[in-house]
């Protein structure tokens, strides 16, 4: 103790020689941080600490929160109430007499009886409080006496909850804890009858069932979130606390206490953390943050578009002198009631018969029940319960509450799911949107943007950037649907569509995988492996669709080609000395083709599959079946002898002769004379063998002259066939009869 008094006025010494003036802690004086209550600017009357010493009682005092304290309450002074209007003799006569006191003189007009009683109890009174009851003499009976009385007006499972708990904090302030867990076993058993006589009533009468506010449906969240944004002045803080009470899934009260200092920037998302909640007290979960992910899909349950809206519109941020860096001005109780008054004023005005619901079952606990029935139900893919308990922060049943802990990965799939991307779609992956500037000048400039609409002093760089991102992203349907004197708009980079123009060009939405995505290192997290797999499937359909096409020319070429290679077949002899039967024809085409006739079966058969139902309305028409809509050819129609590139010409576009349709479809069978049919046959061969060597996305039926050309100095090489003595042919001088024969040629040599 000695050791302690030295430090304690060396420490005064300290703060004199400085010429300040020694305070105690506990004091609300605001140029220090109050320690005790835990929470930022809340002050327990009878805080009265010295430095060095040590109050056991206020310790224990303080052990619960007074945001807890005030819960519990008007239970407790409504016990008391009982009493004191029973003259009961368990109530001590010095409590009773301050009861009388307060009761009896002036008060407040919106101050209730109960409420005059409350200011007597641990941590709302002044000084040392007294001992309400004379506890040798409590039992049962008194204790269950006033919920007995309750049952006219309808008591409920959470209201026996809420009576106990008070009671049990009341028995604990006072260090009676032996004598309340005399009464434990009993209560316990009382109270679970009364349980069952409220869940009979509820059969009996029809009551409604479920306990509290109803759980928010994701479509009503985004519809409520769509409205409070639209509000001219109150739009950004609502907007703002509509999204994060949603996507972290917690009470209205956390989000009130929500700091700038606990929202950070981890790879393609925010996280943010909780110092402390009500089933976390001790902040043992403190170190594990909840990820917040962005929705490019719909801007209304984007929270990191609300987030950015709320940041550029609120300009000062905390008080001069406030190193706190609260998001939401103003103390804590009054932003959490400010939401609740904007929510229910909102509901009165939309129609919610449409969603089967009223205003009355809707609360700011319906979002925390809503978005956890969401993850949990909202579809065939959802994620794991414990990852959904883990961030709502519920304990879970046995040894799971053990062994089942959080992890990173799975309350980032939480936190996918949670901001409305569709669980059942590749769009689960996408990358919500950030900026990427390929050069220096692009990265100033968008620090200075930045700078100009947000206060860096204040905000984490990071978080800023990928709020300004998604914000500038989605800027296209605010300006559609919010009001035109909406707070937004009062910001002078908002207002200048030149510059949101350049900022949206730096910005990058997509997957993970994509070249820009590749180059800058941007991952995907939280992405469960389905989506993966949904993305490649959606990746082969569309190669698929490209080749449908291509697929389709091919197979209409496939008689002419078979028809040619027939041709040449028998003229070469290979079919020679053999009958021309149905399997002799089988093993022919079989060699040419190189494949087997089931297998050629079976893709015929799947034609149709591959051709998209457009195309093949499309097919219908006289050419896919030979019926061929060209006028007849001249009597006296022949192959005349020309070059090769005439011989193409013809091939491609045709002359007078065919009333400009292309040789190429032209069938020997309309042909009447044997010798000309035969020439046109030979024709055929070498001009189809002269097309299969021209590439497959060079090729199109319908070119131009320029385009036939291009194709013919592509491919004429290969039909240049050189001689064995020293004399060199004249190629372009050749015509397509002698470089069929030097073809023939030159395969029976080879």
């Amino acid at each position: 103790m000695a050791a302690a008094s030295v430090r304690t006025e060396r420490a005064r010494a300290s703060v004199r020689k400085r010429g300040e003036t020694p305070r105690t802690l506990g004091t609300t004086n605001e140029e220090h941080e109050t320690p005790f209550p835990s929470e930022v600017g809340r002050v327990d009357p009878t805080h009265e600490r010295v430095l060095g010493e040590f109050n056991l009682e206020r310790e224990l005092r303080h052990s619960t929160l007074l945001c807890t304290r005030k819960r519990y309450k008007s239970q407790a002074s409504n016990f008391l109430l009982f009493l004191y209007r029973r003259q009961d003799e368990v109530l001590n006569p010095l409590f009773a007499e301050a009861m009388k006191a307060k009761l009896e003189g002036p008060r407040k007009c919106h101050m209730t009886d109960a409420s005059l009683v409350g200011t007597l109890l641990p941590g709302f009174c002044e000084g040392e409080a007294i001992e309400p009851l004379k506890w040798e003499k409590v039992t049962l009976e008194i204790i269950l006496a006033p919920m007995a009385n309750n049952w006219e007006v309808g008591a409920t499972e959470s209201m026996l909850a809420a009576y106990r708990a008070a009671l049990n904090l009341l028995f604990k302030d006072f260090n009676k804890i032996a004598e309340w867990r005399a009464l434990g076993p009993n209560m316990s058993t009382i109270m679970t009858g009364w349980k069952k006589r409220i869940a009979r009533n509820k059969k009996e009468t029809g009551k409604n069932i479920e306990k509290g506010v109803t759980a928010l449906p994701f479509k009503l969240y985004a519809h409520l979130s769509k409205h409070l944004a639209m509000k001219d002045k109150t739009g950004p803080f609502s907007w703002c606390y509509s999204t994060l009470l949603w996507n972290l899934m917690c009470r209205s009260d956390s989000i009130s206490y929500v700091n700038l200092n606990h929202i950070k920037v981890k790879d393609d998302h925010l996280i943010i953390y909780f110092a402390q909640s009500k089933t976390d007290q001790e902040g043992r979960l403190a170190k594990h943050p909840k990820a917040i992910f962005g929705n490019p899909l719909n801007p209304w349950v984007c929270p990191l578009t609300a987030l950015g809206a709320y940041l550029v519109c609120i300009t000062t941020r905390t008080e001069v002198g406030n190193s706190t860096c609260p998001l939401f001005q103003g103390s804590q109780s009054e932003t959490a009631t400010r939401f609740r008054k904007l929510l229910q004023s909102l509901l009165c005005t939309v129609e919610l018969e449409d969603f089967g619901l009223s205003s009355e079952c809707i609360g700011t606990h319906s979002y925390r029940k809503g978005a956890a029935t969401y993850c949990s139900s909202g579809g065939t893919a959802c994620p794991s319960s414990s990852a959904i308990s883990v961030r709502a922060g519920w304990s879970q049943p046995g040894v799971e509450d053990t062994y089942r802990r959080y992890d990173g990965a799975g309350d980032e799939h939480v936190g996918r799911v949670v901001t409305g991307l569709p669980m059942h779609s590749e769009e689960l992956a996408l990358i919500a949107p950030t900026f990427i500037p390929s050069t220096d000048e692009e990265e100033k400039f968008i620090q200075e943007c930045l700078h100009k609409c947000m206060d860096s002093s204040q905000i984490n760089v990071g978080v800023a950037r990928r709020c300004l991102a998604s914000l500038v992203y989605h800027l296209d349907i605010l300006r559609e649907d919010l009001p035109a004197n909406h707070k937004l708009w009062a910001d002078s980079l908002m207002k200048d569509r030149v510059l949101c123009t350049r900022l949206k060009s730096l910005i990058f939405c997509g997957y993970e995988g994509e070249d820009l995505a590749t180059k800058n290192d941007l991952r995907a997290t939280g992405v469960p492996p389905h989506c993966s797999m949904l993305r490649q499937l959606k990746q082969v359909e569309r190669e698929v669709g490209k080749l449908a096409p291509n697929l389709e020319n091919h197979m209409s070429m496939l008689p002419l080609i078979i028809q040619s290679a027939l041709d040449e077949a028998v003229e070469e002899g290979k079919i020679e000395g053999a009958p021309i039967t149905t399997a002799n024809l089988e093993r022919t085409i079989t060699r040419v083709i190189g494949t087997e006739l089931g297998d050629l079966h079976q893709i015929l058969g799947r034609r149709q599959e591959l051709v998209p139902p457009q195309q093949q309305a499309q097919e219908r028409s006289l050419s896919d079946y030979g019926l061929l809509p060209f006028r007849k050819l001249l009597e006296k129609f022949e192959v005349p002898s020309m070059t090769l590139r005439q011989a193409w010409q013809h091939w491609s576009r045709g002359d007078t002769t065919s009333f400009g349709r292309p040789w190429r479809l032209i069938q020997p069978s309309e042909i009447g004379e044997r010798k000309a049919r035969e020439r046109l046959k030979r024709y055929r061969k070498l001009m189809l063998a002269f097309q299969e060597k021209v590439p497959r996305d060079a090729w199109k039926e319908d070119g131009t002259f320029e385009e036939y050309e291009a194709m013919f100095e592509a491919v004429k090489g290969q039909f240049q066939f050189n001689s064995n003595t020293a004399l060199k042919r004249r190629h372009g001088e050749l015509s397509w009869e002698t470089i069929l024969s030097l073809k023939y040629k030159k395969q029976r040599s080879s």
